[in-house]
């Protein structure tokens, strides 16, 4: 493979100085070459010697991105643009986050930003335009739509019908017998 060379010699390299910047290339080297873990582990053992250095912030990323970890590399992206407020890959690296996990008004933020530093690139204004476009139809989806108010009066029960005059029949009642109810016609 191609990068075994490469790495061979920005291995030696480092050798020389290990306590110098030679880390990022070769992190960025393992990187390509698939070794994560180990780009990992020299690009965070390299950044707490030099906190500054934006190259090893992108490469620590970079490699945070091959491994699915978006949430993870966000932070690093951030700090990137702490160091370098308008570093164009920081830029179109949080928009990719931002799109891929649906946080749409974040895409369109971060490439507005990467626009606003880079206002030539044609392919960031693209992918603004459509994340725009996506952003607005997911609005409507999600906006409730609101029902005029209508003043209506709570239905009304019927009235129960009133209940007949009940009588009772005076010659029944004198005489003893069965008494029962009599309603007038």
């Amino acid at each position: 493979m191609a990068y075994t060379s490469e790495i061979e010699k920005l291995e030696r390299r480092y050798a020389e100085n290990p306590k110098g910047r030679n880390f990022a290339p070769l992190a960025d080297a393992y990187r390509k070459a698939g070794q994560l873990d180990q780009a990992i582990e020299l690009c965070t053992s390299g950044l707490e010697r030099h906190p500054d250095y934006v190259s090893a912030y992108i490469v620590y990323g970079r490699c945070l991105l091959d491994q699915h970890d978006d949430e993870g590399a966000a932070p690093v992206f951030r700090r990137v643009l702490e160091l370098d407020p308008e570093n164009v890959i920081a830029f179109k690296v949080l928009a990719e986050i931002g799109a891929r996990s649906g946080r749409l008004d974040e895409a369109v933020l971060w490439l507005t930003k990467l626009l606003a530093a880079d206002p030539m690139n044609g392919e960031a204004a693209e992918a603004l335009a459509v994340a725009k476009g996506k952003a607005s139809q997911a609005a409507k989806a999600t906006t409730p739509v609101t029902p005029l108010a209508v003043a209506v009066a709570p239905p009304v029960a019927p009235a129960a019908p009133e209940p007949p005059d009940l009588v009772m029949e005076p010659e029944l009642v004198q005489a003893g017998g069965p008494q029962r109810q009599y309603e007038p016609p």
